[in-house]
């Protein structure tokens, strides 16, 4: 009986391993851009997923602190989902519209869903990072269509 719990303890722990390394390629996420604000504290990066047959592409923008900031790479490059892409410590919005976006002041993001259906989207307000007392308000519009913004 011991051996028996062991071999399935084992094999447990083997398909978990396997599915944790299959979680740093799947789904594949490609380096888009990096954005700086305009006082460059702060640096917005979005990635592109591709998530193959299951849906159209998805898009993950993240705000950084400029000194915490992934170095940039070339468009299209592929990305590892290490720690810093996990979690939401630095994600301000995930979803299937294709964002365009800008910095509409020091400390403020406009997000633009400019398409004819909106699909879920998680989006966090308001991002605060840990020894800062900046508060970044980041919001979301249908339909502006704004010139200045930034189009992954």
């Amino acid at each position: 009986m011991n051996r028996t719990l062991k071999w399935i303890a084992s094999t447990i722990v083997g398909f978990g391993i396997i599915a944790y390394g299959i979680s740093f390629v799947w789904p594949a996420y490609d380096w888009d851009l990096r954005v700086p604000s305009p006082d460059g504290r702060y640096d917005i990066v979005v990635l592109r997923g591709n998530a193959a047959a299951f849906a159209d592409f998805s898009y993950e923008v993240y705000l950084f602190p400029h000194a915490d900031v992934p170095h940039d790479r070339a468009k299209s490059t592929p990305v590892w989902l290490t720690p810093i892409w996990r979690g939401s410590k630095y994600l301000i919005y995930s979803g299937y519209n294709y964002p365009s976006f800008r910095w509409s002041g020091n400390r403020s993001i406009e997000i633009d869903l400019n398409e004819v259906y909106y699909g879920p989207f998680i989006l966090e307000p308001v991002k605060r990072f840990q020894g800062s007392d900046d508060a970044i308000l980041v919001s979301v519009v249908f339909g502006k269509g704004d010139k200045t913004n930034v189009l992954p």
